[in-house]
């Protein structure tokens, strides 16, 4: 292809940050760089139009902990790895929600309870034992005072007892992924979509060459491609993919807020007078561990189920469906990956299904990590 003048003037002119991503971290990534060097040139490419793995396909949850998916994570990781990764998911909310505003993402802060029935009371009775001191853990980590409390009543079906969050929030994902794209898009950061990373060439500069046979040069290459990364590098990532559904409208919610089950398998909210119900992963394991953005009935039958059974308890209709890709560890660690890989070459992934709270953390640590 014979590139025009204004093409190779700017377009893909040599870039002094080139970032693989346009997910939440690779814009926070690339806002972080441009504000801090205003005159550098700064590029985020992605191989769809937007990042379509899971920035704009999530649940919408401002979430850092509930208390038995860390108990969980305590059995697979070092305590040290554990209260590092949660704090940095709060702090993460923290910084997003100061950067662009509540009203902008439409943040509420309506807490979110962990429910327990029969089948996990063992669950339950283990997450009373360790609630005194998971508390003052936090409390230390955080500055946060007494973040779980215990209540026994709730008005879903076959629930046996609550674990409540108070410091916990949603928000909408449409708005909040808009209002960064926009905020990138304003400090002239180039934005460009349909270019998919085959490899990249390090000599005096990096040329990455793309599907597409667009070869671009700079200075400094950032990977920040979460799940996906395994396609450019080898590391302790493996995607895990989400799926969704959202009920129809009803005239009264059973809940509103957040809602965890299953050590945060089953996740749910209330989201326009309807019911966003997501997760079920562990019901099919091995053909959730997989990097199609598609829907399966086996899940989407599950999670039907469930909503009925556990929410509504009663016949719903489903007015939408979708999946999104997560990037876990396959060593069971969920703290993020951030490091340099090759001599200007960095990479920032395994946001291990939290990347909307963790997304600001990432992205300050892999900015710092090039200074």
């Amino acid at each position: 292809m014979n590139f025009s003048y204004w093409e190779k003037e700017y377009l893909i002119s040599p870039s002094d940050y080139l970032i693989v991503g346009m997910g939440l971290v690779g814009l926070q990534t690339a806002i972080n760089l441009k504000e801090k060097y205003p005159k550098a040139i700064v590029t985020v490419i992605d191989r769809h139009g937007w990042g379509l793995g899971a920035s704009t396909r999530n649940a919408g949850f401002g979430c850092f902990a509930n208390i038995s998916e860390i108990l969980d994570d305590l059995k697979n990781d070092t305590i040290k790895n554990v209260y590092e990764t949660i704090s940095k998911r709060y702090h993460g909310l923290i910084k997003l929600r100061k950067k662009f505003g509540d009203d902008n993402i439409d943040y509420q802060s309506k807490g979110s309870i962990e429910i327990f029935t029969h089948k996990n009371k063992n669950e339950l009775h283990e997450a009373i034992d360790s609630l005194q001191g998971i508390n003052t853990i936090l409390s230390q980590e955080l500055d946060l005072k007494r973040v779980f409390t215990y209540k026994n009543n709730n008005s879903l079906p076959n629930v046996i007892g609550t674990i409540h969050n108070d410091y916990e929030g949603q928000l909408n994902t449409g708005k909040l992924y808009h209002t960064i794209y926009k905020y990138a898009q304003n400090l002239g950061i180039n934005l460009l979509g349909g270019l998919e990373v085959l490899n990249w060439e390090s000599n005096a500069e990096i040329t990455i060459f793309t599907r597409q046979q667009i070869n671009l040069r700079t200075k400094n290459l950032i990977l920040c491609t979460n799940a996906f990364t395994p396609n450019l590098v080898d590391e302790d990532i493996s995607p895990c993919r989400g799926q969704i559904i959202v009920s129809e409208k009803m005239e009264q919610l059973p809940i509103e807020g957040l809602y965890h089950y299953d050590n945060g398998y089953y996740y749910w909210r209330d989201i326009d007078d309807r019911i966003l119900l997501g997760g079920a992963r562990n019901y099919d394991s091995i053909g959730e561990t997989t990097n199609k953005i598609e829907t399966s009935d086996v899940i989407i039958s599950e999670l039907k189920r469930f909503m009925e059974k556990q929410i509504t308890g009663k016949p719903v209709a489903i007015e939408c469906q979708w999946s999104g890709i997560m990037g876990m560890g396959k060593s069971k660690q969920k703290i993020p990956i951030i490091k340099k890989i090759e001599p200007h070459v960095y990479v920032a992934a395994r946001l291990g299904g939290m990347g909307v709270a963790l997304s600001a953390s990432v992205a300050e640590d892999i900015q710092k990590l090039l200074d």
